[in-house]
C-alpha cells in the first residue's frame, strides 16, 4: 500500500508538470483551452489531497530509515515541498502572458534605482521627456498598458524596494529582472510553507491546498504578483501573535502593509486578542513603521498623487465585481449613468463597518475564530470591491486552510472565468460568467456557513 501511494504521488506530479507546460504554452486569448487545462490542474490538486491524506494517516515513509523523518515528522511534507518547488522553478524563465503588471514593476524599480521617486512621475510624462533613465523604456512603456502608464504608481514602499532590488540584480535585462522577481516570490512561498504547516498542527499536509494550488503557482510565480509575499508576512504576524510575541506581530504586519495596503483590514481583528493596552501599542507601532517606510519618498506631492492613485481602485476602475455590478445595473436604470463614484465611497464604508462588527462581536481571542474572522473580513472586502483581480484572493485563500471553510478554495478555481475578458479584442467582460463565478462561490459559502457541522472544524495547534 505504501509503495503504491508513492507511485501514485509520482504519477500525479508528472501529469501536473505536463499540464503546467501546456498551460504556459497557451495565449490568454485561448480561454477555452487554458480553462480546460486549469481545470485538470485542479483535479490533480484534489488527487494530491486524497493521496496525502491517506499517506499521512498511514505514516507513509518513502525515504530510507536513515533519512526518513530527518527533515519533517512526515515524509509527505517533503513530497509536497519538493513538488511545489519544482513546479515553481520550472517557470523561472517563463514570461507572463496573463498579466502585464510586471512591466510596471520593472519600470518603477529602475526609476528608484536611478534616484527618481516612482510616486511622482507618470510613465507617459517620462517618455515624453525622453525616458533616458529607464533601460528598455520604450519596451516597458508599450507593454504596461495605457491604464498603467497614465496613472501614478500605487505600489507601497517595500514593494518598490523589491522592484529596485530585482532591477539592480537584473541589470539592463528585462528577462533577468523578471527572473529575480520570481526568485523573491518563490522564496516567500517556501517560507510560507514552513510556517504554514506549523500552524496547521495535527493536519500539516493541508498546506498543499495553498502550496500546490494551481491558482497560487500560476498567479504568483507565473504572473509575478507579490500577493504571496504579502500573505507570507501576514502569516508571520499571526504566527507570532499566537506565540504572544507582540513586537514581531507588529513588525511583520507593518511590512505586509508596506507591500500592499490590504493587511490593514486585520488591525481591528486583533483588538480582542491583544486587549486594549497591547492593541493600542500594536496599532501605534504598525502606524509608525509604515510612516517610516514612506518617509524616504516624502514630498509635497506624495500624499495627493499616491492617495489619488489608490482611490482609482474604489471610484474609477471596475473588473470582475459582484455587489457593485448589481448596484451599477440598478443605478443605470434609475439615473441613466454609472454610479461608481458614489458606490466607491459607500461600499468601502460598509466594508469598514462590517469588519468592525466582526472585530467586536466575534470571539477573536480564540485562534480558530480569529483565523475565520480574517477570511470573512477579506471575503466581505472582495465582495464589495469594484475591482477583483484573481490574485486578490491570495490572502483569504491562505488563511482559509486553517479553518473548516473551503469556499475560498472553490473561488480560486472559478475566478479563472474572469480571464474570459482578455480573450476578446474589446476586453469585454462576460457578465454571465461573472454571475456564474459568484453564484458558485456564494452557494458554497452559504452551504458551509449554514450546514457544515461544527465538529468538522479543523483544530489548529498554537
Amino acid at each position: 500500500m505504501k509503495q503504491k501511494l508513492g507511485n501514485i504521488f509520482g504519477i500525479i506530479s508528472i501529469i501536473s508538470g505536463v499540464l503546467y507546460a501546456v498551460f504556459f504554452s497557451l495565449s490568454r486569448k485561448q480561454f477555452t483551452e487554458t480553462f480546460l487545462v486549469y481545470s485538470l490542474l485542479f483535479l490533480c490538486l484534489y488527487a494530491f489531497y486524497k493521496v496525502s491524506n491517506k499517506a499521512f494517516q498511514v505514516n507513509y515513509r518513502f525515504l530510507s530509515n536513515k533519512w526518513s523523518g530527518r527533515f519533517f515528522n512526515s515524509d509527505v511534507l517533503l513530497l509536497i515541498l519538493a513538488v511545489g518547488v519544482i513546479c515553481r522553478v520550472s517557470l523561472i524563465t517563463y514570461t507572463p502572458n496573463l498579466s502585464q503588471d510586471f512591466f510596471r514593476f520593472i519600470w518603477d524599480g529602475n526609476q528608484l534605482l536611478n534616484g527618481y521617486n516612482p510616486y511622482l512621475y507618470l510613465p507617459d510624462e517620462v517618455m515624453r521627456s525622453g525616458g533616458s533613465s529607464i533601460p528598455n523604456a520604450a519596451l516597458l512603456h508599450a507593454n504596461m498598458g495605457e491604464l498603467s502608464s497614465g496613472h501614478y504608481t500605487n505600489y507601497p514602499p517595500l514593494n518598490q524596494l523589491f522592484f529596485a532590488a530585482a532591477a539592480f540584480l537584473g541589470g539592463k535585462s528585462v528577462f533577468a529582472t523578471m527572473l529575480w522577481m520570481r526568485v523573491f516570490i518563490i522564496i516567500a512561498d517556501v517560507g510560507l510553507f514552513f510556517y504554514g504547516f506549523k500552524l496547521l498542527g495535527k493536519s500539516p499536509y493541508l498546506i498543499l491546498l495553498y502550496f500546490l494550488n494551481p491558482f497560487v503557482i500560476i498567479e504568483l510565480t507565473g504572473n509575478l504578483h507579490f500577493d504571496g509575499m504579502v500573505a507570507f508576512l501576514l502569516l508571520l504576524s499571526v504566527y507570532y501573535l499566537l506565540k504572544s510575541q507582540q513586537i514581531k506581530t507588529a513588525l511583520f504586519l507593518a511590512y505586509g502593509v508596506l507591500l500592499k495596503l490590504t493587511p490593514l483590514i486585520v488591525l481591528p481583528l486583533l483588538f480582542r486578542k491583544l486587549k486594549w493596552k497591547r492593541a493600542s501599542l500594536t496599532y501605534l507601532a504598525v502606524g509608525a513603521i509604515v510612516l517610516i517606510g514612506f518617509l524616504p519618498f516624502y514630498s509635497s506631492d506624495l500624499i495627493e498623487k499616491y492617495s489619488g492613485s489608490v482611490a482609482l481602485w474604489f471610484g474609477d476602475f471596475e473588473f470582475n465585481a459582484s455587489v457593485f455590478y448589481v448596484i451599477r445595473a440598478i443605478g443605470y436604470e434609475l439615473t441613466g449613468y454609472n454610479v461608481i463614484e458614489t458606490a466607491g465611497i459607500i461600499l468601502p464604508m460598509i466594508t469598514f463597518i462590517s469588519v468592525l462588527f466582526i472585530a467586536l462581536k466575534r470571539k477573536n481571542e480564540i485562534p480558530e475564530v480569529l483565523l475565520s474572522s480574517m477570511v470573512f473580513s477579506f471575503f466581505i472586502y472582495l465582495l464589495l470591491s469594484t475591482t477583483v483581480h484573481p490574485w486578490y484572493l491570495t490572502i483569504p485563500l491562505l488563511f482559509s486552510i486553517f479553518t473548516r471553510y473551503r469556499f475560498m478554495l472553490v473561488w480560486s478555481f472559478v475566478v479563472f472565468l474572469s480571464y474570459y475578458t482578455y480573450s476578446n479584442s474589446q476586453f469585454t467582460e462576460n457578465l454571465g460568467l461573472v454571475g456564474l463565478e459568484y453564484t458558485v462561490v456564494g452557494a458554497v459559502f452559504l452551504w458551509e456557513l449554514l450546514y457544515v457541522k461544527k465538529n468538522n472544524f479543523r483544530k489548529n495547534k498554537t
